[in-house]
């Protein structure tokens, strides 16, 4: 039990850092706090994989990284684009030529 106790204290440690690196990612505090408390949930599950700070560490920010990819990121492919005409591209990626005057 006293394993346990300390792991979720190494665990809690690390809660500041998760915020911090889920906020500069998301750039949204609401989907920071929900990516930080995946992350911090997803390795308390697997407590008995991790074995040092440092692994917990590691496994915390490839959950973050992982976690954000999956469900917030878009690629540039997919993001809505405005051509100069004023036409909307949404999902097609074009080259728009520019004219010096």
């Amino acid at each position: 039990m006293e394993q346990q106790a300390e792991f979720e204290q190494d665990l809690l440690s690390y809660a500041d850092m998760c915020y911090s690196v889920a906020f500069a990612l998301t750039r949204n505090p609401r989907q920071a706090q929900d990516l930080a408390r995946y992350a911090l949930t997803s390795v308390w599950r697997m407590h008995r994989n991790v074995e040092s700070r440092p692994a917990m560490k590691q496994e915390l920010l490839k959950a973050l990284r992982n976690r954000f990819l999956v469900r917030y990121w878009q690629p540039p492919s997919s993001r809505r684009k405005e051509c100069a005409c004023g036409q909307d591209t949404a999902g097609t990626v074009k080259d728009v030529v520019v004219q010096s005057p």
